[in-house]
């Protein structure tokens, strides 16, 4: 292939790589393929490994140093029906899966990508676990929302494990992964089916690779803020900032169609700086946002009913609603409490985070940690309800009438408003000094952008399928309706289901062009 794209052996692994040192800047390199895979987080890897074991000539292109992306940072994935799951002799079938998605999204979403997603996913398990990805299953579900759900469905993994046990299995297959090179356009026949593809080494190398087929597979574009603007989107990208939309803008001038690219992954909250940092002192400071105390909006009154603090991604769509930044609301008794006792409410985190008996305290640093985040510009505090309205920007009556209710809702055991839970209901806002703390929704990453059928081929409007042109995991568009369905563990589960059947139907393409 050249002198410029050689073969470098890393422990077990051979891996196609671009860097040689002294390397012209002007060099080209032509390359020929079955299938070409733009994009080496979890989706890709998957479409790569399954494309090769298909029989498929096939490259990977990877902006970075290694196979991984997002994927390497996550903790887990969906599973339905799995080898797992039945040797402890949990009961569940895709249709119950399926249901849960046609109820959430109020069936705006493509049905048959739904179901093949599902039926999919034992499989995809089983595949993943040959393949030498280590995967198993939690003593419970990941978030107390969803503690009453039996059996679990999120399959645990190392992210870092799972995508290196990957990589090594394309090579295994035969597959050819070109690094540290990103892939900056597709180029089409006059028919509209795929050519190849167009590609940049961080070397200044230049790829003009041929190829029957692509995949994309480039995860969103969390890391680009114009984009994200431009569709809306709020909140913290806490997300893989490298996806910057640039496989999304391929695709789509090479014909994909344009579908549900507003659609993100709102999952958590988070305390960020007034650019939209995350602040240092989030990890002194979130138990106040993971427990279900007073939650407000710019405005002082309250949006929701706090138990959803429970669930990671509701109690995002709740922020989302009011603009994506709240408050939480607390008196100097609870924070004389926190400082030096548990205050006898759960810990949203207690189980990501191994909290032992699950409630959240003490906090013995929490009042000058309190004053640094003033100092900071997170916290406001006020010697009565009316400074605290002052310094926080609420309308001070309809925050003064809030806080009255709410404490009448406490003293009582009974929300009268949102119906929180009276197990909830332990702490007014009573006692000066008061405090507003900011908090923030956060995005994972967006979750569209790509119209596709259950085949993973990208489709025209009417959905016509885009010879030899294929998309898997976040780029792809149609699972989702309007935001992330509480089913843990989707994102990635998708992304391993989506980059396996991609990589499996553009390998039978391209082989029948042969």
């Amino acid at each position: 292939m050249g002198r410029y794209l050689h073969k470098v052996c890393m422990a077990v692994v051979a891996v196609l790589c671009v860097a040689t040192l002294g390397q012209a800047a002007a060099t080209v390199q032509t390359l020929d393929y079955d299938v070409v895979v733009v994009g080496g987080g979890g989706s890709g890897a998957c479409a790569g490994l399954s494309a090769a074991q298909a029989g498929a000539k096939v490259l990977v292109i990877e902006k970075g140093r290694q196979l991984g992306g997002s994927s390497a940072l996550t903790k887990g994935m969906m599973g339905v029906n799995t080898s797992l799951q039945k040797a402890r002799h949990m009961e569940l079938t895709p249709k119950d899966i399926f249901k849960r998605m046609e109820d959430y999204t109020h069936l705006l979403f493509n049905a048959r990508l739904g179901r093949m997603t599902v039926e999919k996913s034992a499989d995809t398990i089983d595949w993943l676990m040959d393949n030498g990805v280590k995967l198993w299953l939690p003593g419970r579900p990941q978030q107390y929302a969803h503690d009453a759900e039996e059996p679990i469905i999120y399959h645990m993994w190392d992210g870092h494990q799972g995508m290196a046990a990957l990589q090594a299995a394309i090579v295994k297959a035969g597959g050819d992964l070109l690094l540290r090179t990103e892939a900056t356009k597709i180029y089409t026949n006059a028919d509209g089916s795929m050519k190849g593809v167009h590609a940049e080494g961080d070397d200044g190398t230049l790829y003009e690779i041929n190829a029957k087929a692509v995949v994309v597979a480039t995860g969103g574009y969390i890391g680009d803020n114009a984009m994200l603007k431009a569709n809306g989107i709020v909140g913290h990208p806490m997300g893989w900032l490298p996806s910057d939309g640039v496989g999304l803008k391929m695709a789509w001038a090479a014909g994909a169609t344009k579908y549900k690219e507003e659609v993100t992954q709102y999952h958590g909250t988070g305390i960020v700086t007034a650019d939209n940092r995350e602040s240092v002192l989030f990890p002194k400071l979130e138990a106040l946002i993971h427990i279900p105390i007073l939650w407000v909006d710019q405005t002082g009154q309250r949006y929701y009913n706090e138990d959803y603090v429970y669930d990671n991604a509701l109690v995002s769509h709740a922020l989302v609603s009011i603009g994506g930044e709240g408050m939480v609301v607390f008196d100097q008794k609870m924070v004389d409490t926190f400082s030096k006792e548990k205050v006898g409410l759960t810990d949203s985190f207690a189980q990501i985070r191994g909290i032992e008996g699950g409630f959240a305290g003490p906090l013995p640093t929490l009042q000058q940690d309190l004053e640094a985040g003033v100092s900071e510009g997170i916290v406001f505090k006020g010697k009565n309800l009316e400074e605290l309205a002052a310094k926080a920007g609420f309308l001070k009556d309809e925050f003064i009438d809030q806080v009255a209710d709410y404490n009448t809702y406490v003293a009582n055991k009974d929300d009268q408003q949102f119906f929180k839970s009276a197990k909830s209901l332990l702490y007014p806002v009573s006692e000066g000094p008061f405090y507003a703390l900011k908090v923030v929704t956060y995005n994972l990453t967006t979750i569209g952008g790509i119209k596709v059928n259950e085949k993973l081929e990208a489709v025209t409007p009417d959905f016509k399928p885009i010879k030899g042109l294929y998309a898997a995991g976040n780029v792809v568009g149609g699972l989702y309706s309007d935001s992330y369905m509480v089913i843990e563990g989707l994102t990635m589960g998708f992304a391993a289901i989506s980059g396996r059947e991609a990589g499996t139907n553009s390998a039978e393409y391209a082989k029948s062009l042969r």
